[in-house]
């Protein structure tokens, strides 16, 4: 489902509101996880948002419904994600997109 030499694709959405930092911390999460091989990937991936401005970060929650499976990570808030404000972000099969863009 997720091959890493496939084309990938974004939204006018995703380029819009997603700095370009955190689309590539997206894929490279589902790349990881398809390396890991432990768990079949759903071809829907959720990623959830939450920034912590105390602790100047953005608390990732990657997950899927199908197998079911929850990780967290954590990227530091940079100059180009001060103003980020998107809360959830999917990626179905080869296309990264916002779910009000479905």
């Amino acid at each position: 489902m997720f091959d890493t030499q496939e084309n990938r694709y974004i939204t006018k959405g995703v380029n819009e509101q997603v700095p370009k930092e955190i689309q590539l911390r997206c894929w490279h999460l589902i790349d990881e996880k398809v390396k890991q091989s432990e768990i079949q990937m759903d071809y829907l991936q959720i990623f959830e948002f939450n920034r912590d401005d105390q602790r100047r970060t953005i608390n990732i929650t990657h997950r899927q419904e199908e197998p079911f499976f929850i990780d967290y990570h954590e990227c530091r808030i940079t100059k180009e994600l001060i103003n980020f404000q998107v809360k959830k972000l999917w990626v179905i099969e080869h296309t990264m997109l916002l779910p009000e863009e479905y």
